[in-house]
């Protein structure tokens, strides 16, 4: 299924995912919600593309009879009034998956929410309803409901993304993190809001961007930034080179005067390990720089051990990371 969303399926394989949904109720029914999730989140051309192939299905007598339809129609609404919500997860590539979750609202009408998840070492590019891209970085999650585009452009986000922004001012672009919230109608910008981390920031690299953190609130100008300490509340708002903070969509990490933690954060979202620091004096170095994530981690740790006094180890699947 994968490859015919994408497709990039032979006739071949495609002749034989039909034979299958044909010969089991329980594949069409996968088949009908991945190409219900695939439509809301209007991939080019999917329409007809999907109509072409469900014509297909029911000249070769795989579809139920109307009567049959709609009896499982009455079945499917009763059960959404039992249980409210279900899940549907269709995995489109092993950096990350989409989620569509569904649930009744207070007028019976069924509300779609979906959710795009990027685990650990992965990176996911989405292009959203609205023609907007938003590249969701690891340990990250990105939701929407099936209305964005339409009445609303409304984003919670919960990790790392950076975005391009298609412009309308008539529906402004809107993400949220916690307490922070970036306002947008078209530019670029970059939210960083790992739960973990205790420094929030957000980078605008074009265009305007209204950033509120409580009852504070600031706008942003290009290569501006705010930082938000959610341990002690502090707000700050500073000149940078915002093209810095959307590197990891090309494979780097750049820092400006981040300290060795921040960057063993990073390191360990992208390559899906644990690090630990036993040297106080490590914790407070801090390096201007950039990292190519083409290297190994191996390559990395040495690297930025400039003057290599420090020794790693691994202990029981953690590193460990000590004076020497």
């Amino acid at each position: 299924m994968e490859k015919y969303f994408s497709k990039n399926i032979s006739i071949e394989d495609k002749e034989k995912m039909f034979s299958m949904i044909m010969e089991s109720p329980s594949y069409k029914d996968q088949y009908e919600k991945a190409a219900k999730l695939n439509t809301l989140l209007h991939i080019s051309s999917f329409d007809s593309f999907i109509d072409d192939d469900y014509l297909l299905l029911q000249k070769r007598g795989a579809i139920y009879s109307e009567n049959r339809l709609d009896n499982n129609k009455a079945e499917r609404f009763s059960l959404w009034r039992k249980i409210a919500v279900a899940v549907i997860l269709i995995l489109f590539s092993s950096s990350g998956s989409i989620y569509l979750y569904e649930r009744l609202n207070n007028q019976g009408e069924i509300v779609s929410l979906i959710e795009t998840s990027t685990p650990l070492g992965g990176q996911t590019r989405l292009i959203l309803p609205d023609g907007s891209v938003a590249w969701i970085n690891a340990k990250s999650e990105l939701k929407y409901n099936s209305n964005f585009g339409k009445n609303n452009r409304d984003l919670l986000l919960n990790g790392e993304a950076y975005f391009e922004v298609n412009k309308n001012e008539e529906l402004p672009f809107s993400v949220s993190a916690g307490d922070m919230k970036v306002v947008a109608t078209g530019t670029q910008f970059n939210v960083r809001s790992y739960p973990d981390d205790y420094k929030w920031e957000v980078s605008l690299l074009e265009g305007g961007i209204n950033v509120s953190v409580s009852d504070k609130h600031f706008a942003l100008i290009p290569d501006e930034k705010i930082i938000y300490n959610k341990t002690s509340g502090e707000l700050l708002v500073e000149k940078t080179d915002a093209e810095m903070a959307t590197q990891w969509t090309k494979g780097k990490l750049s820092f400006y005067q981040a300290s060795i933690s921040e960057i063993y954060k990073m390191l360990e979202r992208h390559f899906n390990v644990r690090i630990e620091i036993e040297s106080e004096e490590l914790k407070e170095e801090y390096f201007l720089g950039s990292i190519n994530l083409e290297m190994s981690l191996s390559e990395i740790l040495s690297y930025l051990d400039v003057d290599k006094k420090y020794k790693i180890q691994l202990k029981d699947e953690v590193i460990i990371i000590r004076k020497k």
